[in-house]
Parts: C-alpha cells; structure tokens; sequence
C-alpha cells in the first residue's frame, strides 16, 4: 500500500511575505509573485539603507527592494511566483497514511512532515511501506528522511521558510534546483541540528538556539521537546552531518547510533535514536571498496552510563562513514570568532614558527608539573621538543607553543588558535601521545584544514609508529617528515629543520636562513639520473620506519639501486634533493629535477601506479617532458601493466627491465649490468661527461603540457564536486588556482585549483588506464535567470575497466564523490557508475608539474 502525496484539489496558492506574513491567495491575486514583491518593496524596503532579513538575521542592502528580495532567493530559496512550473512557499498539502488512512493538511511542509512522521513512528514502526514517488520498499521510521533525503521533501526544516511540496510531477524539476554547498569541517551555528549529550553518557538529536564563546557553551532545543538539560558544552556536541573520510582513523572519538528510546506522551516526549560515544579500534574495507568502521564504547557502567537499554552491545561493527558524527573542532569554532580579536593580541601572537608538542614528550614539560610521564617512558635517549624551540629561538626566529593562561596554567585556546593563524609555518612533533591528544589532533587540523599553514612533521618521544594509522597519518600521508626519536642524529636533523623553516619563513637578516644556495636551482638539479619510484617499494624506507608495509625486497630497492648507480653518475634521489616543507615548492622542485636529468629511471609497480605523485612525475617526464626513461619493474606482481602508467610503458615500445624475481645479490649484480647497459646509451659516466649548460630560454615553449593556458576552454569544478564548461583567464603559481569566466555566465565559484580542471580536447588514449581519474559527463542543468544560461553537467570518476571493440576503446566507472563527500546525487539522469565511454568523451586534470611549468604566455 503506498503512501499518496497531493497538493489539494483545487491549487489554492497562499504566498506569505515573510516579513510581516500578509498572505496573497491566488483565488482572490492573480499575480500573487508580482504582489508579494511589490508588498515587500514599497512596505519594507527603504529607497536607501538596510533591512534585517528575519529569516537569518542578516543585515541586507535594500538598494530599492531588489537586493532583499535577491537575498531572499538566493539565501532562502524564496519562490512566490506560479509560472513556469514554479511552486509557491505556502500551499495546501495532504498526506494519507498508508496504514490507517489518517490525512494530515497543512499549509506548512515542516508541520505536515513532523505529524506524519510522529504518527509513522509512534504506531506503525513495524510495518513496511511504499514511497508513493519512486515505489521503493521503507520502514516506516525511515519514511519521512526518505522523503527529505531523496524527493527534497523538508520535514525538520532547516530554515525558517516551507519547502516545496514533492509530488511524482514535479520531482525532475525539484532535483535540478541549486542546492547549498558543504564546504570545510561543518562549524555549529545557531539552526544547526545537532546531536548533544544528555545525561548517562547518551546523545540526542537537537537544534542549536545560541552560543556563548565565552563559556564555550551552546543553548539548544531537543527534538524530544524535553524541557531539561540545555546547556551544552561544545565538546559534547556534534553537527548531525556525515564527517570527511580524512576526520575519522584509529582511535577517533566518533559518535555511533545504537538503539531508540519510546516517547512519553505524559511528559509531552518524542521517540528517537540513541547515538554513544565510542573510539574506532579497525578499519577495513567492503568488496566494493567502501571503508567500513569498527569500535567500542569509550563510557561503561563504571562512568556513570546507562548500559541496559534495549540493542545495548559494548562494541559497534562495519559502519559506513554516513552512520558516524564527529564532534567538532575547537580551534575551528574559535577561529570563527577571530574577528572580535583586538590588535593587541594579533600583534601578540604574530610569529615565524608555531610548535605543535604534546607535553608528556617533554621532559622539561614532565619535570615543571604541566604533564605526566607515561608509564615507561626514557627521555634519556629522545629529542625535547622544548630543545628544538630553544635552537630555533637562537637562530633568530620567534617561536611559540602551548600558550598558557598565566593564572591557572591551562592552555590558553583562544591565543594558540590566533598563534596558529599568525604563523608562517607549523612544526608539529608527532609521536604516538601527540595523535592520541585531543588538543594536539585539533591543533594540526585546524593548520592544515581551515589555516592552510605550511606545516613540517617531525617525529619524536619514546613510543612506536601507531599514529600513522591515526587521522595526524592521514594528514601527512605521503609527505616527508623529520625523524628526531634519536638523540644522537640530533644535529643532523636539526640542520634539515633549519633549512625547511628558512625556505619556508624566508626570513632575511638571520643567521637562520643560508640564501647562498638554494636546491630548486638548475645548477644545483642538474643530474644524469632522475629516480621515480614509490617509498613503498623501499626496503630501505621501511627500515627507517618511513612506511608501514614494504611490497619488494632488499634486492629490488629503488634505493640501493640509486646508490649502486651513484657510483658512476649524478642520480637525482627525492630524499636527498627535496627541502620544501610545501606543496608547490616540493613539486617545483621535482619538475626542475626532471627537466635537468638526461634520463628517468621509473621503478614502476602495482604501488606506484596508484600512487598520484609517481603518475605525476612519469606523465610529465614521459609525455610533456619527452624524456627518455628506462621502466624498471619491483614489487610483487604485474598488474600495474592495466594502469595509465602500464597504457604509457607498453605503448612506447621500450623494454621493462624485470627485477620481481631479483632476490639474491648475484641476482642483482646481473639485473645492475643491464640497467648500466640502459643508461649508457643515453649518457656517459660523470667522470668522463661535461655538464651541458642550462636548458634553453625556449625549452619551456617545446613541453606538450596537459595543463591549461589563458584563453583555452576547459572543464572547472563549481560547487558540490559538479564540473562546467569554462575559459581560463589567469593561473596564479602561489597557490596553483585558476581564475575562469563560466560559459554560462555564472559569476560565482570561480577560482578552482589545478587538479579541479581540465582542458576540454580529447586526451590521448594513453592518458587514460584503469584507476586513472576522469571527467565525464552526466546530466544536464537548466538556466536561472540572471545567473547562467544551463548546459552539460561534468563530475570526477575513475576508471574500472578499459576493453577495446572493432579497433576503439571503451572506458567504465564510478564517481569519485559521493552524498558523504557532500556531492549532490539526486540530480535527472544520476548513475554511480558511467559506462563505455570513448576517450573523446572523457577529459582529464593536468599534474602541479604541467601546471607549474605552464608555458609562458
């Protein structure tokens, strides 16, 4: 039996200005749009000045009534005209219970929904039902966010205006309607939903209503309509919104729903879910890739909290990221209200370098009563993060942490965000207490998420290599950090540091900083030999605790094979020449590598193709750069030959030189005389070849580049990971983005970085292999009125499969992104998967290496 939703038999339209809430009914006003507008403009709107939007509370710019009235629009989704297809804000609709054919009628989505998803809940929650739109099979309690989450249908408004009514005809039209975008870690606002802690250790569903920064404490409404416990602290608070795969890694604190709780109708009490508190203990992933999330409660009965509810288990299993919440950050919320800083404290807390430290990994920290030393900790054999400051200091930087009040000793949070926000690079010292610190977690991802600081990972304390399973490993996957665990290698890492934060401040007049030689220089890169390969493959890399698992063997190090080779010729080794703690410095610095090797030795794998910086290099060494190179197979196995990289080696006819059986030294000695052989035909021995000058003023001018030049067509990303047609206008180095014109008029979003864009020709057929990342088209968008004229919609997928019929090439998906990932799925014509797609329909995002060298205009 399914359930019917209708508007009322005759339409009455009853827009509402939402101001003063005069209705215009369409029986009695024809133009009821035309009305409303001309009500709110020569009622509300002052020919100059402003007027507060009560909706939100904003103060808008009246500018004769078009300017609140676009406000309202564009902020509000305010409709209140009935033409085209448009549904008003306020109209009479019904909802039939499928089960006992009570009807509810209501002007109001939010009141409709919220009566029949009480009457739903509360006596038929056993049951099953058809939705009356798609027809797809629902329990009841899942019916109304259904409705909401699938058809656009409000239930529990999240704004203060009614929804459009859904219904089987309008349904198309409705999914093409712009949608907000989720952008950065959700900060709670006041209207947010929330989940809050309430009592033993459970937590509820509520909305916030204010919040005092200065008690850091929220007022909020429970959904229940329970009348106790309403001041909530922010650490006992979570947005009601799925967190970012990146938030969530071993031992996160996650909130986890596990059980319901019955209304009381004497108390006047809705029913709910019971969300817990509880840490991730493993993570594994389902057959089609989906991570899925494992753990325990963090609260027992010894805590204080209620374990003999109904479904109560101590653990939790295979959650999707979409079942979990996460509280949020601190320093993020503090940030927000930056803006009431003083000049006092921004001029106090400017600074060169911030240090992020946990206190138990300080002896001096230990000895002065600020932290407690971990149950068998050595300090005699570590570096005290405190040292690496004093150093610092002593080479002329300014350098603060861990700022405190002075009355009471506790961290100052609202000075370290400011610190954090008015440095000019972050150091963070990690060690397994470091990711288990809550304020320490918070601190580096409030510099690397919201801050976008430059930041070096130092690895220091007395512990092992857990915190690469962490979220502080997720943050810093991939990039190169400083092992100080020892205090003997103390000076020379010291050095490392001091060049990094000197790159990095750029700071004259200190004895920091030595601006004599600089490695991103030609003269300084110009090597015989650029080694590519993957750290993972390193069995050398593993020995230094760099990676977590190695795939290969001693035999088949990339490494050892680089100092073999280092014998007779200048190599080019990633460790050895990189000192960028940045992004952009760290890729400039590579490019210049490439462009001044006379060959590239890829030590390609299973490994390295997945891997997005070794595609990177091999792409522009292969493609832009037209380098020779000479593929050199590690690792364990040969699927890598089905990958972009496998489509570029096999394509270009050069011979693989095979080292997956190499596991002995003769092995190796016979393998390195056939890579020498190789090289030989490419170059000579250092000692016997004269350094060619610098490449010429025009070498830039010869690169085939990927990445896009001012003038070229492209595909950009505009909001909630959907992809148009646009024209490049600039490129800005500083921080790899764009700035485009969109074709279709559109002055919003318009500064996409390098890898959100792609040059609309046809790639090349070897750009494209099974796990390399496309752009292909799905659905079409309809035009706004004096926003854009509509066009072809564009989203990020990667490839699954490749096979070739009648001499062409077909390419299969999926979307990269999902609703998690805040992309809006619900659009006419959506598929998680694209099918068969020739190459002339896919594009492709130039590397930061085609886009940094970007020939000159």
């Amino acid at each position: 039996m399914g359930c019917c939703l209708s508007k009322s038999k005759v339409e009455p339209i009853v827009a509402s200005c939402p101001q003063c809430h005069k209705k215009y009914d369409s029986s009695v006003v024809a133009n009821i749009g035309t009305e409303l507008y001309d009500h709110i403009a020569t009622v509300h709107c002052p020919e100059q000045g402003s007027i507060e939007c009560v909706l939100c509370g904003s103060t808008v710019l009246s500018k004769s009534s078009q300017g609140y009235i676009d406000h309202l629009k564009k902020e509000h989704n305010f409709t209140a005209q009935h033409e085209n297809g448009d549904v008003p804000r306020e109209i009479t609709q019904n909802v039939t219970c499928p089960e006992c054919s009570e009807t509810f009628q209501s002007h109001s989505a939010d009141e409709l929904g919220n009566s029949l998803y009480e009457h739903i809940t509360s006596l038929h929650i056993s049951d099953q039902i058809n939705c009356s739109i798609c027809e797809d099979s629902i329990n009841p309690s899942d019916y109304v966010a259904h409705l909401r989450q699938n058809h656009d249908f409000v239930i529990r408004s999240e704004i203060r205006v009614e929804a459009p009514l859904v219904t089987s005809s309008n349904i198309n039209s409705l999914n093409d309607a712009p949608r907000p975008m989720r952008e950065g870690r959700p900060i709670p606002k006041p209207g947010d939903k929330v989940l809050c802690k309430w009592g033993d250790w459970q937590y509820f569903d509520s909305t916030i209503l204010s919040f005092d920064q200065y008690k850091l404490e929220y007022y909020i409404e429970w959904d229940d309509q329970d009348p106790t416990g309403r001041n909530i602290p922010i650490e006992h608070l979570a947005v009601n919104q799925s967190p970012y795969e990146d938030e969530i890694g071993i031992g996160s604190l996650v909130l986890f729903h596990q059980g319901r709780y019955c209304a009381n109708a004497d108390m006047g009490r809705l029913s709910g879910v019971r969300w817990h508190q509880g840490k991730i203990t493993s993570i594994t992933a389902a057959q089609d890739g989906t991570k899925l999330y494992s753990g325990s409660h963090t609260k027992s009965e010894e805590d204080g909290k209620w374990v003999t509810y109904k479904d109560y288990e101590p653990n939790f299993h295979n959650y999707k990221l979409d079942e979990l919440r996460c509280a949020p950050n601190l320093f993020d919320i503090l940030e927000q209200n930056a803006a009431q800083q003083n000049q006092e404290l921004n001029t106090l807390t400017q600074c060169d370098v911030y240090l992020s430290y946990c206190p138990s990994d300080s002896q001096l920290d230990v000895k002065a009563g600020l932290a407690e030393k971990p149950e068998g900790t050595n300090y005699e054999n570590t570096n005290d993060p405190l040292k690496i400051k004093k150093d610092l200091e002593s080479l002329g930087y300014k350098v603060l942490s861990n700022i405190r009040n002075p009355h009471n000793q506790e961290l100052d949070l609202n000075k370290i965000v400011a610190c954090i926000k008015n440095c000019k690079v972050f150091v963070c010292c990690i060690s397994d207490d470091y990711a288990s610190n809550d304020n320490c977690r918070m601190e580096m991802q409030y510099a690397k998420k919201t801050a976008h600081k430059p930041l070096i990972p130092i690895i220091v304390g007395d512990g092992g290599w857990d915190w690469q399973a962490t979220v502080v490993g997720m943050l810093i996957a991939g990039e190169r950090y400083i092992d100080f665990k020892m205090r003997d290698a103390f000076d020379e890492k010291f050095e490392d540091l001091k060049t990094q934060v000197g790159n990095l401040t750029d700071k004259s007049g200190t004895q920091a900083v030595d601006t004599t030689a600089k490695p991103t220089t030609p003269e300084n890169t110009k090597k015989d030999i650029f080694i590519s390969y993957c750290w993972t493959n390193s069995h050398l890399s593993k020995e230094n605790n760099e990676i977590k698992e190695l795939v290969g063997n001693e035999w088949n190090d990339p490494r050892r094979i680089k100092s073999l080779l280092a014998k007779k010729y200048n190599v080019w080794l990633d460790i050895e020449q990189l000192t960028s703690g940045q992004m952009t410095g760290m890729f400039e610095q590579i490019t210049t590598g490439l462009i001044n090797s006379k060959v590239v030795c890829a030590f390609v794998s299973s490994q390295y193709a997945r891997s997005e910086n070794c595609k990177m290099e091999f792409q522009f060494a292969a493609k832009s750069l037209k380098k020779p190179f000479i593929p050199i197979c590690v690792g364990e196995d040969m699927a890598w030959t089905e990958s972009v990289i496998g489509a570029l080696v096999m394509g270009s006819g050069v011979p693989i030189v095979d080292m997956l059986d190499v596991r002995k030294d003769s092995h190796l000695e016979k393998k390195m005389e056939e890579i020498m052989e190789r090289i030989s035909e490419f170059i000579q021995p250092a000692e016997e070849e004269v350094m060619s000058d610098s490449p010429p003023p025009d070498y830039q001018s010869a690169i085939k580049s990927r990445a896009p030049r001012v003038g070229d067509h492209v595909i950009s990303h505009h909001f909630r990971h959907a992809y148009y047609t646009a024209t490049i206008l600039s490129f800005n180095k500083e921080d790899m983005t764009y700035l485009i014109q969109w074709d279709d008029g559109d002055p919003s979003g318009r500064n996409p970085r390098y890898d959100q864009v792609g040059l609309n020709i046809e790639p090349d057929e070897d750009d494209i292999g099974v796990g390399e990342k496309v752009f292909f088209p799905q659905g079409q968008y309809g035009g706004t009125e004096g926003n854009n004229t509509g066009g072809v919609r564009y989203h990020e997928g990667v490839v699954d499969s490749a096979v070739e019929r009648n001499g062409v090439k077909y390419f299969s998906g999926h979307h990269v992104r999902g609703d998690d990932d805040g992309k809006w799925v619900t659009y006419r014509g959506y598929d998680y998967n694209f099918h068969n797609m020739t190459v002339a329909e896919l594009r492709i995002a130039p590397n930061a290496m085609d886009a940094l060298f970007m020939p000159s205009e």
